[in-house]
């Protein structure tokens, strides 16, 4: 005869004494108590019927859902283009266009601002170049005038001149300084005031560095005005004057005065 895996306290009661003690007592039902031999053995399968009944479900609907990707070669490329069509989806169009176009606007404000201080570099150099040529010209023309007063050699000391003095700027007027070796403005010895170019032009004339680069009163030779021959005044000739000399001489003593000079 048969033996039923589980007996109910009833059906327990009209079992046989001598099988009465193969059963155990689990939660007031009486459970056949079998020994497990090579993999056999007495168990509650419904739990697993049911979980095998639910996997068996879910593979039919995973083959389902699979057979709508049948023909992707590359799974894992599709799942990335999956993925990057994910986030070209949450991007919002407006901020992408503000963002692009303030880059463009950085780009662009940038570049001008480069071009800006390229054109500012340009148009200083440019204002140096020409206060340079400015400061030269004013000392030149100064200096050449005071030179040729003191009857002085200009190719000889007007670098020297240069050298010695600077353009100075003031309420928009210019005028030459006479500065010493460490660039300060002198003071004319004795005056208390600034050293003008003719005071500059007085003290080379009595140094012994300079001084022969000035005509000498009361001397013959080379690059010398001639005298009357016994001394004093020197004898003039319109060849051997400046024209700066020639136009003081006119304007002191007459136009004829002047004509009647010897020419050689």
């Amino acid at each position: 005869m048969a033996m039923k895996a589980i007996l109910s306290a009833d059906e327990f009661k009209s079992v046989g004494e001598a099988f009465k003690s193969e059963y155990k007592e689990a939660d007031g039902k009486y459970v056949l108590d079998v020994v497990p031999v090579e993999g056999y053995a007495l168990e509650d399968v419904t739990g697993l019927k049911t979980s095998l009944g639910a996997e068996r479900t879910a593979k039919t609907r995973a083959e389902k859902a699979l057979e709508k990707f049948k023909d992707i070669a590359d799974p894992a490329a599709a799942l990335a283009a999956l993925t990057e069509l994910e986030e070209l989806k949450a991007i919002d169009p407006k901020k992408e266009a503000d963002k692009l176009a303030n880059t463009k606007f950085e780009s662009a404000k940038s570049q001008l601002l480069q071009k800006h201080t390229g054109e500012l570099q340009t148009r200083d150099d440019r204002i140096k170049q020409l206060t340079t040529a400015v400061e030269k010209l004013v000392i030149d023309s100064t200096a050449k005038s005071a030179i040729a007063e003191a009857k002085g050699s200009i190719e000889l000391l007007l670098p020297h001149v240069r050298s010695a003095t600077r353009v100075k700027e003031e309420n928009g007027e210019f005028s030459v300084e006479v500065i010493d070796a460490q660039g300060n403005g002198r003071i004319a010895n004795g005056k208390g005031a600034a050293m003008t170019i003719s005071d500059l032009i007085a003290e080379m004339k009595t140094s012994d560095t300079f001084g022969r680069a000035f005509e000498g009163d009361n001397i013959s030779g080379s690059g010398k005005r001639p005298t009357n021959g016994g001394g004093g005044t020197p004898q003039l000739k319109r060849s051997l004057m400046t024209p700066v000399e020639k136009r003081e001489y006119a304007q002191k003593h007459g136009q004829a005065a002047f004509l009647a000079l010897p020419l050689k």
